[in-house]
């Protein structure tokens, strides 16, 4: 006899960066994690849909779909799914904050006394909205490149390359882990988890007189990384 039982464990799975609609995203590689279990929540951390770029050019996948509808069919089994905006999925922002039953879509959320944000709002290169969309075309045409170069057998990674060198160009506009650890700090969290610039993170940062914790989910373009939290534990994995 088959056993139909509630099989919810009690894992929270914090997600952000997958770029569904790029030609970088790796939606694969996040549907082997997504069919491994049923956790108890997922938080989206922003920029799971490319809006950007499926504005410019429409690129969907059958595995892009997947995703969906694996997110759609954990909220039907009871996971509990909030979806924080981004800024290349900030068309979302119109409808914010929403509820759809077990789906909410907020542009920021509190929880456990962790700020739960993307980050572009306290990115001070995004919020010169025409160079944050500029950047992200050359991102994608750097990742293009990078894939067919490595056909010819060459290593280093040239999209990876290209974006430390842009983010270390913009290094004086913003601190963005210590920016990000002050916004907790001044909502009296204990700690920050965020995406945005595609970086796993998971250390302490001290903020005057304060330790904040800060995690950052990474991206599923060239990390395939997400943050498990489970037994009061954070995770990169």
């Amino acid at each position: 006899m088959l056993d139909t039982g509630n099989h919810m464990n009690n894992k929270t799975l914090f997600i952000s960066d997958v770029h569904l609609g790029s030609r970088g995203s790796n939606p694969k590689e996040l549907y082997k994690v997504l069919n491994k279990e049923q956790p108890k929540e997922i938080f989206l951390v922003g920029d799971i849909i490319d809006g950007w770029l499926l504005k410019r050019r429409f690129y969907w996948t059958r595995e892009s779909t997947d995703i969906i509808r694996k997110l759609l069919a954990y909220s039907n089994k009871g996971t509990k799914i909030v979806y924080i905006t981004g800024n290349h999925d900030d068309f979302l922002r119109n409808y914010s904050p929403q509820d759809f039953g077990k789906i909410e879509i907020v542009d920021e959320y509190q929880w456990n006394s962790y700020l739960i944000t993307h980050g572009d709002k306290y990115d001070g290169v995004v919020q010169l909205k025409w160079l944050g969309i500029i950047g992200s075309y050359g991102y994608e045409l750097a990742l293009i490149m990078d894939r067919t170069l490595k056909k010819f057998g060459y290593k280093k990674s040239f999209s990876k390359m290209v974006k430390d060198k842009v983010k270390s160009a913009v290094k004086f506009i913003t601190d963005f882990e210590k920016q990000l650890a002050y916004q907790a700090k001044s909502k009296n969290c204990i700690g920050v988890i965020c995406g945005h610039i595609h970086k796993p993170e998971n250390k302490n940062i001290l903020v005057q007189d304060t330790i904040i914790h800060y995690l950052n989910c990474g991206d599923w373009i060239e990390n395939n990384s997400y943050i498990e939290y489970k037994n009061k534990k954070f995770k990169i994995k």
